[in-house]
Formats: structure tokens, sequence, C-alpha cells
């Protein structure tokens, strides 16, 4: 009998003072049932005792181990760069995986050359009957949104399909396409970098699949604690969904993209406002004010996307990767209205 071939796998599992998540996480990644793999801490210098509790407590967790936060677009491209590995998986601290997530993943890419990106069926993990991400799609505006967030899995989440976008949270990346496409954008920091990724990806004519076999159980909230729903996550969001926009969309999908950024701006100073979230309205102009000033970086990092480019954005909205302008809406308004209603204890 032929044996079955197995590539090395190496799964970093990023973490910032975040040693309480550590120890169920590594207790989940001892159990899998994948022969050939290994598992970094990549500590993002850490002043909880991180690395020590996991030098003593698990010795056959590999450490890299930075002596400044690089945070998460960075960290992993200096992470990428150390581990010579073809395939990656970068996961979240705050996560628990089932103990076939690894076999389940590279299946795609096994199978066809072309599949750079894989991302994970996630459930919430106080709520496992819910779904934190189930395949993307790319927004008009330069963000996205993951589908099945927040719905109850169903049989409708179980085909393995192409897609937008994976989460950053629990994704298997092929290298050698990662640093062909430039790998994380490091002035990202964290917010829409995996979004970013993925759709250069998509332009280059590689390809993003969803493999809803692959389970990964998500603490969300958990990795960056309440910083998620801080003025400064809505600066951030800001500013790297209008790059996203600007590198990566053809002119036309721009100027509507401008329009819609606009009107979706609006709506969210209103929210910011009727709440007293000055704050975080603050934020928003300021994450406006940071992408303007910084508008001929962003227009030199097009040039080399666009000149790269294979595929059209007609072409990426009939394959349901950009969503259209309709879609966005509405997915939007339903994430507002159930966003609480049914979420997880920490969303």
């Amino acid at each position: 009998m032929k044996k079955e071939y197995l590539p090395k796998i190496s799964v970093i599992v990023i973490n910032y003072n975040g040693r309480h998540f550590l120890k169920e996480c590594f207790e989940s990644l001892k159990k899998v049932n994948y022969t050939n793999y290994d598992v970094f801490l990549m500590d993002n210098c850490s002043t909880d005792g991180s690395v020590d509790y996991v030098k003593k407590e698990f010795t056959w967790v590999k450490i890299l181990a930075f002596k400044k936060n690089y945070a998460v677009a960075e960290g992993y491209n200096l992470a990428s760069q150390e581990i010579k590995t073809e395939y990656l998986y970068f996961l979240n601290n705050d996560t628990k995986v089932d103990k076939s997530f690894l076999k389940e993943a590279i299946k795609p890419m096994l199978k066809d050359n072309k599949v750079a990106v894989c991302g994970s069926k996630m459930y919430f993990y106080d709520k496992p009957q819910y779904l934190n991400y189930a395949g993307g799609k790319i927004t008009p505006i330069g963000g996205g949104f993951e589908e099945g967030f927040n719905q109850k899995d169903t049989e409708e989440f179980d085909r393995i399909k192409t897609t937008g976008l994976a989460c950053g949270g629990a994704m298997l990346v092929r290298r050698s396409k990662f640093i062909e496409a430039g790998m994380f954008d490091p002035s990202y920091v964290i917010y829409f970098e995996d979004v970013d990724l993925c759709w250069r990806l998509w332009l280059y004519g590689y390809k993003v699949m969803y493999v809803p076999t692959s389970i990964v159980y998500h603490k969300y909230g958990g990795f960056f604690g309440g910083f998620n729903k801080s003025a400064k996550s809505v600066y951030l969001a800001q500013k790297n969904r209008l790059k996203n926009l600007f590198k990566n969309a053809e002119f036309k999908t721009i100027v509507c993209g401008l329009f819609l950024s606009f009107c979706y701006d609006i709506a969210k100073s209103l929210y910011f406002i009727f709440h007293l979230r000055f704050g975080r309205l603050f934020s928003l102009l300021k994450g406006n004010i940071h992408f303007l000033f910084g508008l001929s970086s962003v227009i030199g990092k097009r040039k080399e996307v666009q000149s790269l480019r294979k595929l059209s954005d007609r072409e990426l909205k009939n394959k349901c990767i950009i969503a259209s302008g309709a879609e966005s809406v509405k997915v939007y308004l339903k994430f507002t209205q159930l966003k609480w209603q049914n979420a997880p204890q920490g969303i």
C-alpha cells in the first residue's frame, strides 16, 4: 500500500501577553493527527511570562521570541522569513483546533498548486454551534466580511469552495506564493491585512479556498482583548481598508468604492454621535487623514500590484470573490442587527 505523502507544515501561533490562552491551544495542537508538523510560538515580546511558560510546560514547541512587538502583519512576515517550510499555518493563540485540521487544510493545496491559501471553518468557542468564519468576500470599499458570521452551522457551509478571503486567525499559506505576493503589508499592523493578501493573490492568478472539514474553535475577541472594540481599532480598520481599495482595485472600482465609502463613513459617524462615542468618531477621521498623508506610498504599491494583475475586477466579481455593493450593504445591515443577539461571550 502506497504511503500517504504528508509535507511538513509549520504551525505558527502568534502571541502577545496571552499566556492564559496557551495551555488549551497547545494541548489541542499536541493531539493533531498529522504526522509531519512543527509548532512554533511566535512571541511579540510578551511581559507575562509566556515564553518561559511554554519552555517549561510544552518542551516540544519551538520558540521564536522577538525583542519587540511586531504585531500581526510584520510579525508573520518575519516568522515566514525565519521558518523555511513550504506550508505555514497562521494561528491565533485564543483557539482550540480539531485533530484533523491540518490534514484537511492541506488537501486542496496538494491537488492544485494554484491554491495559495486555505481558510479553516471557524466556530465560536463559547457557542460552537455558531460560525465565526465559513468563507468570505471582499467588499467594494476595501474591507471584507465573513460568510456565516454568527449564524448556526448548516449544510450550506459544508461545501469546499473558492472564497474571497481567509481569516488570518486560522489560515494555511503556501510560503512560496506568500512571499511572491509580497507577504502581509507591514504598515497595516492588524485589521484587513488578510483581506489585502488574499486580494493580491487572486489578482496574481492564485486561489484562496474555504475548507469546511478543517475546523478551529475561536475565543472571538480574546486575542486582542477589548482592543477590537477600541477607538484605535476604528482608526486601523479605516486606513487599512482604504489602502486595500487604492492598491488593489481598478479605477472604476475605486470611484464606486469611494462613493460607497463616503456613505459608509456618514452612517458610522452618525452611529458614533448618537451613542456619544466621540473617541471613535475622531479615530474614523484620523484614519482618513493618515491614509491621505500616506497616499504617495500607497500609489507606489499600487503600481506594483497592478503591473502583476492577471484577473480583472469583473472576473473577480463573476467568481464571487468581490461582493456587489448591494450584497455588502445587506450583509452589513444583517450583521448590525444580529451582532449582539446570539453572540458568544466576549464578542
